[in-house]
């Protein structure tokens, strides 16, 4: 019973001081969030895929704009 009552104790601060060093966190974002200038485009939680998949077509985009511009060919012979 000890043995169980010395666990929930350690589990009890660990848990106590999780809490607390993640409020620090949250109010530390936040206030560099509030005074730095906002990006161009933000990109929202749920909405990381659909980024993600815009960055890599615009890459994409460029770099064949950047083969066609230098005429060069890629390994299947194509521009």
């Amino acid at each position: 019973m000890r043995g169980f009552l010395a666990f929930l104790f350690v589990v009890g601060i660990g848990g106590g001081s999780l809490f607390i060093l993640q409020r620090h966190t949250e109010q530390k974002t936040t206030v560099t969030k509030a005074s730095s200038t906002p990006a161009p485009q933000q990109t929202y939680e749920h909405d990381w895929a659909k980024h993600s998949l815009d960055t890599t077509h615009s890459v994409i985009q460029q770099i064949q704009r950047q083969r066609k511009d230098d005429d060069l060919k890629d390994a299947v012979g194509r521009r």
